[in-house]
């Protein structure tokens, strides 16, 4: 078998992108791998100096997986990339150790006022950073006295309810929320009960996101096939699945069903034809047989349009099963306004808001379903920054690594400005791992819409 080479990898989005050019100006204020890629070739070509293997290596690190380049494939060679990078070179014991954040945030957590004396402490701090390849600038957030976790085992979430309502909910809370900020996901449970869903919250691991990044696929396939197994059984058993998370709801609802529909599991159990791939267009209908397909031509795309990328070893139906099911909060709040079943009793909420909309909430395709509850809200003053044209800078645990920290915040600078400008009195996004850059680099306290939400239902006289 001939061996695998990630340079050759990296060195194909190099000379696609560069036969492109699209992006030389397009990624040129928000990202940080394309200008790279663009420098390194235009020295080549000037110098005649071939890329080497190392600058390809850190080329490819540079990519936080933000979606905002326009070619999926490209996104996906530069995954495969770091992967084969690691697989043949390993992977630095600091990234191995901060990569499973739901493994050291537990750990963290088993005695949350010494880890925060350890962390806030000067020395041991440094000590603790400098070991685990940590910034010594960044701030490491305060871990609660009760997780998320714990506080589902005390309220009996983690088993199925034997009541039967209208919408039942299987809740993915992500990490963050579990172990760092546990008082969104418990927001999240108060609105969902306010308005008479059922919440459960089924077994589940990190969604992957960080060790995808990190290059690392064995612990990405480990949470992949855990998460999706149980997923998928509460799908059977009548959940949908809703994440408060816009990184996990990426992951679950487009990363991992990557390929599924051309797969030969799924073209059968569609009825496709000898002739043409049947591909769904959108959402399931409320009725099977009123789902809409796009037919694809055979003979003229069957040899590229493969079920062969990372997450391919999975079962596509299973893949499928789960992302087709899988809501934003948002999303699902939106859809039962428009319903007309979610309550509109709102009390008034009070402060100048300013709203960020995630990079993986724009990957979802689903406009900003937070904006348009949020102006429900008696009293509300918000106003919206454009989340295409910003980033926070953070990466998830890239912003926390020694090696990137600076070039986090310098890249988040653009946002911190233009959010300083509206002078807001609160802070409103969806994303917790934008919350912790926010945190860190600006004065105004941080909420997660839900948590605004909340406040207006509480907020009733």
């Amino acid at each position: 078998m001939e061996k695998i080479e990630p340079e050759n990898t990296a060195r194909m989005v190099v000379d696609a992108c560069s036969d492109c050019d699209v992006c030389r100006f397009l990624m040129d204020s928000d990202c940080l791998m394309f200008p790279e890629l663009y420098r390194l070739y235009d020295q080549e070509m000037q110098t005649g100096k071939k890329i080497t293997s190392n600058d390809l290596k850190q080329l490819v690190d540079r990519c936080n997986f933000c979606a905002l380049c326009p070619c999926p494939n490209i996104r996906a060679d530069i995954i495969k990339a770091k992967t084969e990078f690691i697989a043949r070179d390993g992977l630095k014991f600091g990234v191995r150790t901060i990569e499973d954040v739901e493994r050291v945030s537990k750990l963290c957590g088993v005695y949350p006022q010494l880890t925060n004396i350890l962390f806030q402490n000067k020395l041991t701090g440094q000590l603790l950073k400098s070991a685990t390849g940590i910034h010594q600038e960044r701030q490491i957030p305060i871990f609660p006295e009760e997780n998320f976790p714990q506080w589902v085992q005390k309220h009996n979430l983690n088993t199925q309810p034997k009541k039967q309502p209208n919408h039942k909910i299987a809740y993915f809370a992500g990490c963050t929320a579990n172990y760092l900020f546990p008082d969104v996901p418990e927001a999240v449970v108060q609105v969902l009960k306010h308005n008479g869903l059922e919440v459960y919250y089924p077994e589940q691991k990190c969604c992957g996101m960080p060790s995808l990044l990190e290059g690392d696929q064995k612990l990405t396939m480990k949470f992949a096939r855990f998460n999706l197994e149980h997923l998928a059984e509460a799908v059977d058993n009548g959940y949908d699945i809703v994440c408060s998370c816009p990184t996990c709801g990426f992951m679950l609802k487009q990363i991992l069903l990557e390929g599924a529909y051309y797969s030969n599991e799924y073209q059968n159990s569609v009825g496709a034809d000898k002739d043409y791939l049947k591909i769904p267009t959108g959402k399931p209908a409320a009725n099977p047989k009123d789902r809409q397909f796009k037919l694809i031509k055979k003979s003229m795309y069957a040899k590229i349009l493969k079920d062969e990328g990372y997450f391919s070893t999975i079962a596509p139906l299973i893949r499928t099963k789960v992302a087709e099911n899988t809501f934003d909060l948002g999303e699902y709040l939106m859809r039962l306004h428009r319903a007309g079943e979610l309550k509109a009793n709102f009390g008034e909420v009070s402060g100048r808001m300013v709203y960020y909309p995630p990079c993986h909430l724009r990957e979802q395709n689903i406009d900003r379903p937070y904006q348009e509850l949020l102006n429900l809200l008696p009293g509300i003053n918000l106003g919206p920054v454009n989340g295409n044209l910003y980033c926070c800078g953070m990466a998830g645990i890239m912003g926390f690594k020694r090696n990137f920290h600076e070039t986090s915040v310098r890249l988040g600078n653009r946002l911190m400005a233009k959010i300083k400008e509206l002078k807001p009195e609160k802070l409103v996004t969806d994303c917790l791992s934008c919350r912790l850059q926010f945190n860190q680099l600006l004065p105004y306290k941080v909420f997660h819409p839900i948590e605004i939400l909340n406040e207006a239902y509480s907020n009733i006289h």
